[in-house]
């Protein structure tokens, strides 16, 4: 007995030998497959645990008999993924060189082992990130044509980026529109730099920037000062009313000539609240002389007849003077006498004779005015504003409007600035700051 009691207990740490040797070993990490995607420092991993074939690997364990029956399979995979997972602790942005963990959630193991002849050597898996493509780096904003388009304060942003290297991401400006120039406008790339980076690696590439902040510059402001003018815009704007005025000249003028057109100064007008559709005026005036068609001007004639009185005069006086001259003190008293009246006779005729050469001449006050007027000018452009208007009337029925007739003759204008001012505010429905650089007289 004893020896049959001594064999058998001999013979028990062998049998916890085979019992435990009739179990497969299986190690998890085995079938643990980890890939990446994406660019180096912004890879994604995903790990995947391959169950089914831990149980094909080993059939017997799992008390299958076949590769050939799927259920049975399934079934038993179905029970290790149930029982057995993990997941990793890190699977964003990843660089090369990065450790990343697979780790195990092994609490229900013991269930599994229970139920097949396996064991499961279960262990926390470290996997080295590496192999990752280094993205091409670049700066979008190379590839950015940044233009502002409008007038300033209404300016718009342009941004063109046709040769960009990606795709699917796209520039956004802050603000874009209700621009002066000297405003600020912040440029980013992509709606996050987040959703950026992302799409570009995707594609092979890494942004070095991702916003910069521009300065509008280039704009045309519509001119609230005199001053903003620039000297070539007035003149041109000058020179374009000129010509259109002496185009009239030669169409529409039959009874009178120009003498001479003068540019006496400007008028700005700008509301003194804010318009959509007025932003400034600006009002070139004019002094216009004419004369009447037929008139004789005989501008030196009075010079000579003025001259040939005096002389006969001189001539007379002397003349006098010997014939009668019986007593020195009255003699001379009336040789004195004679050449006052003389000279007298002599400034009478040349002031009638200055009345006559202005007989006909009649000077007065011409405008045209531009509005919304612009600055920088445009110097493809016959002026600088928006529009350009003249006088306007009526010659029916009566002289109405901006025009008035002498004795039948049509004058396009006023005969006083007083006048021609108040015409020109009433034209504007806004009230108006005005500056004028017309001197008064």
């Amino acid at each position: 007995m004893k020896k049959t009691d001594l064999k058998l207990i001999a013979c028990l740490p062998l049998a916890a030998v085979l019992v435990s040797c009739g179990r497969t070993a299986i190690d998890p990490n085995d079938y643990v497959e980890v890939t990446f995607d994406g660019m180096d420092t912004v890879a994604y991993a995903h790990a995947e645990v391959d169950y089914e074939k831990m149980v094909t690997d080993n059939l017997k364990a799992f008390g299958i008999k076949s590769k050939k029956d799927d259920h049975a399979i399934e079934r038993a995979a179905g029970k290790l993924e149930k029982y057995l997972s993990g997941e990793l602790d890190k699977s964003s942005n990843l660089s090369n060189g990065d450790e990343i963990v697979f780790e195990w959630d092994d609490d229900d193991v013991e269930k599994l082992e229970k139920k097949y002849k396996i064991k499961l050597k279960v262990s926390d898996k470290t996997i080295t990130v590496k192999d990752l493509d280094e993205p091409k780096k670049f700066d979008p904003f190379d590839y950015l044509d940044v233009s502002f388009t409008g007038v300033g304060p209404d300016g718009q942003i342009q941004l063109d980026y046709s040769d960009l290297p990606v795709e699917y991401v796209s520039f956004y400006a802050d603000p874009s529109y209700g621009l002066s120039n000297g405003d600020k406008v912040k440029v980013t790339f992509g709606y996050s730099e987040d959703s950026a980076k992302d799409e570009c690696f995707s594609q092979g590439y890494m942004p070095e920037n991702y916003e910069k902040e521009y300065t509008v510059e280039g704009l045309q402001q519509y001119v609230t000062k005199i001053s903003e003018i620039e000297k070539k815009s007035y003149d041109k704007m000058d020179k374009y009313a000129q010509d259109r005025f002496m185009e009239d000249v030669e169409d529409n003028w039959e009874n009178k000539e120009l003498k001479d057109i003068e540019l006496l100064g400007v008028n700005l007008y700008v509301p003194k609240e804010e318009s959509y559709s007025m932003k400034n005026a600006l009002c070139y005036v004019y002094k216009v002389t004419t004369t009447l068609k037929g008139e004789e001007k005989k501008d030196e004639e009075p010079t000579t007849e003025a001259a040939t009185t005096t002389a006969e005069a001189a001539t007379e006086a002397p003349t006098t003077t010997a014939e009668e001259k019986k007593d020195e003190g009255t003699t001379t008293a009336k040789a004195d006498e004679k050449k006052e009246e003389a000279t007298e006779a002599t400034t009478e005729k040349k002031d009638d004779k200055k009345e006559e050469a202005k007989k006909g001449e009649k000077v007065y006050y011409y405008f045209a005015y531009y509005q919304n007027v612009l600055s920088p000018g445009d110097p493809d452009k016959d002026y600088d504003a928006q529009s350009y208007n003249e006088p306007s009337y009526s010659n029916f029925f009566g002289v109405s409007g901006d025009a008035f007739a002498i004795d039948g003759v049509l004058y396009v204008g006023y005969e006083n600035l007083d006048d021609l001012y108040k015409a020109v505010e009433d034209k504007f429905y806004y009230e108006c700051k005005v500056e004028t650089n017309i001197k008064k007289k």
